[in-house]
């Protein structure tokens, strides 16, 4: 496992909690590597492991709603039971796994072309083409924990994680990517 990328993503679970994101109570734990590999495959990227064992999904709970399920606005972790439902989606390499959901068919995916490959984070948006947002799963992790300490991401005045400041994601992204925002 990358013991950063897994710091990273306990850091990410600590903003929803201090934020206060609904969410931050119901995040399912992790799951072991072996109950991961043996869905996902040996040969599956470190990172799409340590993933994994940061979090396994949503815990469901009376009166829940998407929303408040969002670790990040418009979006929940997927559980690893659910990586292998039929997704109907094409991603143009030839492995991939599901990392976050929207209610409808958006999803960001890991994907990669071969063993050893670092997978990159495609953004699946229905309509539209993948595209790739993220050279890799730290980097989405580093921006979502960048708009968390600046402030980007809140809990609004509903109670929904939400981008409060579209400027300011656009900026985290750019810093953390080297690239403008898409």
């Amino acid at each position: 496992m990358n013991e950063g990328l897994a710091d990273a993503l306990r850091e990410w679970s600590g903003w929803l909690g201090r934020v206060g994101a609904p969410v931050a109570s119901s995040l399912r734990p992790g799951r072991s590597p072996e109950e991961i590999t043996a869905v996902l495959g040996a040969d599956l990227p470190a990172s799409v492991l340590t993933w994994f064992s940061w979090c396994d999904g949503v815990e469901d709970a009376p009166g829940q709603t998407i929303g408040d399920c969002w670790v990040i606005p418009g979006y929940w972790p997927v559980a690893l039971a659910e990586t292998r439902l039929d997704w109907s989606v094409e991603v143009p390499y030839p492995r991939w796994v599901p990392l976050l959901r929207d209610g409808g068919a958006d999803l960001y995916v890991a994907a990669w072309s071969a063993a050893g490959d670092e997978p990159v984070v495609v953004s699946l948006l229905d309509p539209g083409q993948p595209v790739v947002e993220f050279d890799s799963i730290a980097e989405l992790v580093a921006v979502t924990n960048g708009c968390f300490a600046r402030a980007v991401y809140a809990v609004d005045e509903s109670g929904l994680l939400d981008v409060i400041d579209a400027a300011g994601y656009d900026a985290v992204y750019e810093e953390v990517t080297g690239r403008p925002a898409t």
